[in-house]
């Protein structure tokens, strides 16, 4: 078995056009679809319906590119994520947002497609309320057992309902009532999950590449003097940027400390800093969606050295002919396994 590779996407609302942008390039340098490149994909909220849309076969029976999903934000983005002069006042006691606009665009990119079409395998996280556990959506466990199959925009909603932002997805399964809410609570960055969900997957493997590629990186810094006075009003308003961006940071230090202690496992974090794009995961201005793209390309030309190297790194393709369903299981799990 040669080099497993892993592509890990963040979440981050409507600045997932950074990550797709991202992805968008690097296909079309390596000049494959990334599910014949990497080995396992994984993705939180935004980043979990990327995962969905280039690894299964959504779209009409093959993959989205990252090109289809900028198109996905920027046509539907304002929709999901649409204001009014009532929403600061409705975010005061309920969700920010109704789950209609995100469900309807949810259907029309998704459709029918079940998870058992997955390319390669995949791994999207959420949160299930009700058992107040972490909640792994896991292609490979559909050889095993065909109730994991879940409908993917299912996935992709229960990934996707950020606290504060949108209600909980309900749903059934096992004869048992889940509530679930956006992976990014524990595991924003779920690169550290998918490196562990490999591992366990391909437990021959010695070598593993692991690609990780963020939303960017909020440049708001909050002083003593800011903070000080916060109850749980003030803290409402901030705790979710703040729990996700921490989260995120902590897991890129983490694998740093580990691959950095043998070469024959490599790290890779692409995170664009936000200079020019809105640090909001709701800011669908026309000017946001045009910033949102510039800041990608601007990493990009500024980063061309470390995109060549990972586009020469990736060239080979997969480390594994595995197919996205017939992972090997080895009874090994994280957190509930839900497919």
């Amino acid at each position: 078995m040669g080099r497993i590779n892993v592509l890990s996407i963040d979440g981050g609302g409507i600045r997932g056009i950074i990550p797709a942008s991202i992805l968008a390039a690097l296909q079309q340098r390596v000049g494959r679809p990334l599910h014949e490149i990497f080995d396992l994909i994984s993705g939180t909220s935004t980043g979990g319906i990327i995962a969905l849309g280039i690894g299964t076969t959504a779209n009409g029976n093959q993959p989205y590119s990252p090109a289809d999903l900028i198109g996905l934000y920027v046509q539907n983005g304002p929709a999901i994520f649409k204001k009014s002069l009532l929403t600061p006042a409705k975010s005061l006691f309920g969700p920010k947002y109704s789950p209609d606009a995100l469900e309807q665009t949810l259907e029309q990119f998704f459709g029918e497609t079940r998870f058992r079409t997955a390319l390669t395998p995949l791994l999207i996280s959420s949160y299930d309320l009700t058992t107040q556990l972490p909640y792994f959506f896991k292609s490979h466990r559909i050889a095993r057992n065909p109730a994991y199959d879940w409908e993917a925009k299912k996935i992709a909603r229960a990934t996707s309902a950020a606290p504060t932002f949108f209600p909980p997805f309900q749903a059934t399964r096992d004869n048992k009532e889940r509530a679930f809410v956006d992976g990014g609570i524990f595991v924003n960055n779920p690169a550290m999950a998918a490196y562990a969900e490999a591992r366990n997957a391909y437990n021959d493997a010695t070598d593993f590449f692991v690609l990780s590629v963020g939303t960017g990186d909020r440049y708001d810094r909050i002083t003593y003097k800011q903070a000080k006075g916060w109850g749980l009003l003030g803290w409402a308003r901030q705790i979710i940027p703040v729990m996700m961006d921490s989260v995120s940071e902590a897991v890129d230090y983490e694998l740093n400390a580990i691959f950095g202690s043998t070469a024959k496992h490599v790290h890779f974090r692409l995170q664009p800093e936000l200079t020019i794009a809105s640090n909001d995961m709701d800011d669908t201005s026309p000017q946001n969606l045009n910033n949102l793209k510039k800041q990608a390309e601007e990493f990009l030309r500024s980063e061309a050295g470390k995109i060549q190297q990972i586009c020469g790194e990736l060239s080979q393709g997969r480390g594994s002919n595995m197919p996205g369903i017939g992972w090997p299981a080895n009874g090994k799990s994280m957190g509930q396994s839900g497919g």
